[in-house]
């Protein structure tokens, strides 16, 4: 017997020993979010990632990592372990805001992950607090301009896209706001809800819950047509402001994640967001759910979001810090 033949032996006994690959996942999937819980990030991805472990068969824990504008939990993933079990919501602020207001960011957006799907598309609402002595969008320019410098907006955090469309808001209007930062979106409509600000451009999924039993007052929605999840709510536009803000939740994982778990994951988030529960608990949370999204179409998305909201970033005067 040659030695060759003594080696292909010897490697098919090992592949036997090995036994079959193990199927993937084949633990549970940590979905890491990085804001605090109760916010809409939070809540959206719980509701997807429950759907999403009943279609893989697998434990899905979402893993709240708040901080730095959602850098703290992006850098976690970006250094994990590239084998599908660890996966990130990327949104437009770290993955497209954070590149141009922070001077150190410890992950590349681009470079450090590949994307799996499109959970969703939401929008914002500019939202007042309940005693604020004006119920429209007029009524609040006008008074903003009477106080100039004396009314605090709170957002989710320095460089969140709260605070872009806020800015965007203030050069439409021409009105001077002070901006009061918070660590997620749950603290800062809390802050407005007991007074201690005096407006918020919030996700429309916790504006509409928060305006109907009267604790904040809506005003306006900051997409460019009305939603369906809002119908009777004008835009922003339509009362004269030049205000046009879309948000949206990629789930990613680490740069070199095998192809075979991309598509597992992929077909997993598609099935999840085709459910009729599923949709419906989305619908009533006030975004959109993303459809049968592919990972290129999910990665155009972030690319696309990152050339604009850098731009409007540096258009809007906001600095690294």
């Amino acid at each position: 017997m040659t030695l060759n033949k003594l080696f292909a032996i010897a490697a098919l006994v090992c592949a036997g020993v090995a036994g079959p690959a193990l199927a993937f996942p084949d633990k549970p999937v940590r979905i890491v979010i990085g804001f605090a819980p109760g916010g809409n990030v939070d809540i959206i991805n719980r509701i997807v990632g429950q759907a999403m472990g009943e279609e893989l068969k697998q434990s899905v824990i979402i893993d709240n990592r708040a901080g730095a504008n959602g850098a703290i939990g992006a850098e976690f993933v970006a250094r994990a372990a590239p084998d599908g079990h660890t996966l990130f919501v990327s949104v437009t602020e770290t993955h497209a805001l954070n590149p141009v207001l922070r001077k150190s960011l410890p992950y590349n957006p681009i470079k450090d992950f590949t994307s799996i799907g499109v959970v969703d598309t939401f929008a914002f609402a500019l939202v007042l607090a309940p005693k604020f002595p004006a119920n429209d969008v007029a009524g609040f320019v006008a008074y903003a301009k009477q106080n100039p410098g004396k009314l605090n907006f709170s957002s989710w955090g320095n460089g969140s896209l709260s605070q872009v469309a806020m800015e965007q808001l203030k050069q439409s209007a021409g009105i001077d706001l002070v901006h009061i930062p918070f660590k997620g979106s749950a603290p800062a409509i809390m802050a407005l809800i007991g007074g201690q600000v005096e407006a918020m451009v919030a996700p429309l999924s916790l504006a509409v819950p928060y305006a109907a039993d009267g604790r904040v007052k809506l005003l306006g929605v900051t997409s460019a047509q009305r939603e369906d999840t809002a119908p009777t709510v004008p835009t922003l536009i339509e009362q004269g402001l030049a205000v046009n803000v879309t948000g949206w939740h990629v789930l990613q994982a680490p740069a070199g994640t095998p192809a075979s778990a991309i598509a597992t994951l992929n077909k997993a988030l598609n099935a999840a967001l085709a459910r009729s529960d599923v949709r419906a608990k989305l619908l009533k949370a006030g975004v959109k759910p993303g459809g049968n999204t592919t990972p290129k179409e999910a990665q155009a998305l972030v690319e696309d979001n990152f050339r604009k909201w850098g731009e409007v970033a540096r258009k809007a005067g906001m600095k690294p810090d």
